[in-house]
């Protein structure tokens, strides 16, 4: 069976459209994904109270930096496999998703272990107040031993973004989302004769949808005989793919280690000040994760469109890939910053009822959100560069954002009287406006068109070979009219 329409090139045609055709479906399925969040902490925060929304707060980081090395190499695979689909290797592709279902499945349980055997060790790690310190651990003790589920998932839908296909893993993330709901209600709200499950039933709800969904994408592509294949007979171990994805992975994976430490020492930081303060950000969060969902999404789609780019040979559509980003991202920026100041204190009522944690919130997102231009573009700078395999750069500049700017400030503005909490907010938006600059400098300078994963110098030949057969083929066809030609004059002459 040919595989072709599995690989989707979006090199080819207008660019803002194949933009917003990909982005949209997955812009989509994290906004169904952030609903479900924003269900699960107002279940939480309205039924169990403003403590028990703290502590699934305090896990989250954790959940974060354990499984961050899968994901940064989930990242390299997607991005080589966009070179791949590119050069319209299917081979290549292959290889990849071979290598990449059975490094990851094994690294994911050593993960899962880890998670659920030190949970309170990194609870205590982070300051975890006394008084939250029992549903936290519940929560990242069940979260840990299902995150085999959501890497699973998260395989697959990087997989197949590679590959163009943005809209069949936005299929399953819905059917997850919808039955995360119906199981938050039935574990937490405990209907009926039903005991309420607690914190616990919250995490509890997520793995049972995320393995329900990861299950049902196995079923799909299996089915569909796609380039994707989970049969144990057909999956081969390349080392050399393997080192190409080492090579990109381990800078993403030092990155998304970074990021995820950062987060958890800023968690430190915030965690001090109290409950309050922790649901007071929490709550704030779910609100500012929506203004990060746009940024993200257009940031895995300019990776993915740059990957197919310089796969195919063509670097100079990568300007394209910028402009209509950056397009993108300042209209729903702005749009995002107006929707804070009008709508952000009324959103947060939907959490909690405490006036402390709302004011909290509120004042959190007033000062972070003036830096969401910024943040959308950085995002973007950061797809691009990606998407090139320039990952090492962005690595270096995430570690100055974090540790030298980030959490050294936030450590120093809210240790004055005259800051408090606030003075970690300010850090985070000057953070995101530096990384901003940094990123955009060496996107500018363009040495990232020199990075090369794949040989795209085979692409280029091959180019090249059908370009001159084609100009062969248009020489034989001149020559052949001009024989007729001759033919013809000379006819009419003997005649």
């Amino acid at each position: 069976m040919s595989n072709k329409k599995a690989i989707k090139d979006l090199t080819q045609g207008n660019m803002m459209k194949n933009m917003l055709v990909f982005s949209l479906p997955m812009l989509f399925g994290n906004v169904l994904q952030n609903l479900y969040n924003w269900v699960d902490s107002i279940i939480v925060g309205n039924f169990l109270g403003y403590k028990a929304l703290a502590a699934v707060n305090i896990a989250f980081p954790i959940m974060f930096i354990l499984t961050s090395v899968i994901m940064g190499l989930t990242m390299a695979t997607s991005i080589l496999i966009s070179q791949y689909a590119g050069a319209n290797n299917e081979q290549m592709i292959k290889k990849t998703i071979s290598t990449t279902t059975i490094f990851l499945g094994g690294s994911a349980v050593v993960i899962a272990i880890i998670g659920t055997l030190f949970s309170k060790n990194f609870l205590v790690l982070v300051n975890t107040p006394p008084e939250i310190m029992k549903d936290a651990q519940s929560y990242l003790i069940i979260i840990m031993a299902g995150v085999i589920f959501t890497f699973g998932y998260n395989m697959t839908s990087a997989v197949l973004r590679g590959l163009g296909d943005s809209f069949t893993p936005t299929i399953f993330l819905i059917i997850s989302t919808l039955l995360n709901v119906v199981l938050d209600i039935i574990f937490v709200i405990g209907p009926g004769p039903m005991p309420s499950m607690g914190v616990g039933g919250v995490a509890l709800a997520t793995v049972i949808a995320q393995g329900t969904s990861y299950i049902l994408s196995i079923i799909y592509l299996s089915k569909k005989g796609h380039l994707i294949s989970f049969r144990l007979t057909e999956l081969k171990f390349d080392s050399k793919i393997m080192m190409k994805i080492l090579s990109l992975g381990v800078p993403s994976a030092v990155q998304q280690f970074i990021v995820s430490s950062g987060l958890l020492a800023l968690s430190g930081i915030i965690n001090s000040f109290g409950a309050d303060v922790i649901a007071g950000f929490g709550a704030g969060s779910k609100i500012d994760s929506f203004a990060m969902l746009p940024a993200m999404t257009l940031s895995m789609t300019a990776s993915t469109v740059t990957g197919q780019c310089i796969g195919a040979g063509h670097k100079e559509k990568v300007k394209g890939v910028f402009k209509n980003g950056a397009i993108l991202s300042i209209i729903i920026s702005s749009a995002t910053i107006l929707f804070v100041y009008t709508l952000g204190r009324p959103s947060l009522y939907l959490f909690t009822q405490e006036v402390s944690v709302i004011e909290i919130g509120i004042g959190y997102l007033k000062i972070v959100s003036l830096a969401y231009i910024f943040l959308g573009l950085n995002f973007l700078f950061a797809g691009i560069l990606r998407g090139a395999g320039e990952i090492w750069v962005n690595t270096i500049i995430t570690v100055l954002i974090f540790y030298g700017i980030r959490v050294p400030l936030a450590a120093y503005l809210s240790s004055k009287p005259a800051f408090g909490s606030s003075g970690i907010w300010i850090a985070i938006a000057l953070s995101f406006t530096i990384g901003c600059l940094l990123n955009g400098m060496y996107y500018a300078t363009g040495r990232w068109k020199r990075k090369e994963i794949i040989n795209t110098r085979i692409v280029e030949q091959r180019d090249a070979s059908i370009d001159m057969s084609k100009a062969s083929t248009e020489t034989m066809d001149a020559a052949v009219a001009e024989a007729d030609v001759n033919i013809d004059q000379f006819v009419d002459t003997t005649k």
